[in-house]
């Protein structure tokens, strides 16, 4: 049976962004108002600060808009890899790092909404130069480079038993859509216990366990 690590930090930490807090306001202008809609304008009456500011750091809102969807993956990376433990049995390791993925999420769910919101035509603008191809490249760089390292887990679980041999490649996104679920149903309410969090990361962490054994 799998056991939650009750010391396990979900809080999110990521190293420092010198536009940290130009891109948490963009984040958040753009979960609330939708990336469509959200301006640069709103952005900077959220950051209080002007739109030079903004325009001296990122060139477009599409370029501030690329690079929050950016970030979403680096918060589950860094909040993953220091608990990664290959000499745990597979799925240990699995439910370790998927508790910290929740976690991640949940702590900077702005993020991650914003991203959901690139999977619905018509909610976020579409541009086509040259700086927006490469910005989805590097995304879709950081997002596979991410999706391995439950990959790997998930293949050597297989291999040894702890997992069922099934497609990889299904088992891994069914698995990552489970454990992103919250980003479609979860709203931080105003004097919410902390343990609610560590709840939901350990309840969704055993039911990715349960689906893959």
């Amino acid at each position: 049976m799998t056991r939650s690590d009750p010391d396990l930090d979900l809080s999110p930490t990521l190293a420092a962004e010198p536009n940290g807090d130009i891109l948490d306001a963009a984040a958040n202008c753009f979960m609330e108002m939708g990336a469509r809609v959200a301006s640069v304008d709103a952005i900077a009456r959220r950051l209080g600060a002007t739109k030079g500011r903004i325009y001296h750091h990122f060139a477009s809102k599409g370029a501030l808009l690329g690079a929050v969807r950016l970030r979403a993956p680096e918060f589950t990376r860094q909040a993953v890899l220091p608990v990664i433990d290959n000499a745990l049995p597979p799925d240990q390791n699995f439910h370790k790092m998927a508790q910290a993925h929740v976690g991640a999420v949940l702590g900077s769910l702005p993020y991650h909404k914003v991203v959901l919101q690139h999977y619905y035509p018509g909610l976020h603008p579409r541009t086509d130069t040259d700086a927006d191809r490469e910005m989805e490249r590097q995304i879709a760089q950081a997002v596979s480079s991410y999706e391995d390292l439950f990959r790997e887990v998930i293949r050597h679980g297989m291999a040894q038993g702890a997992f069922r041999r099934q497609n990889l490649s299904i088992a891994l996104h069914s698995v990552l859509l489970l454990l992103n679920s919250p980003v479609y149903w979860y709203t931080p309410r105003e004097g919410e216990p902390p343990e609610f969090a560590k709840q939901v990361a350990r309840q969704l962490a055993d039911m990715g366990v349960a689906s893959l054994s």
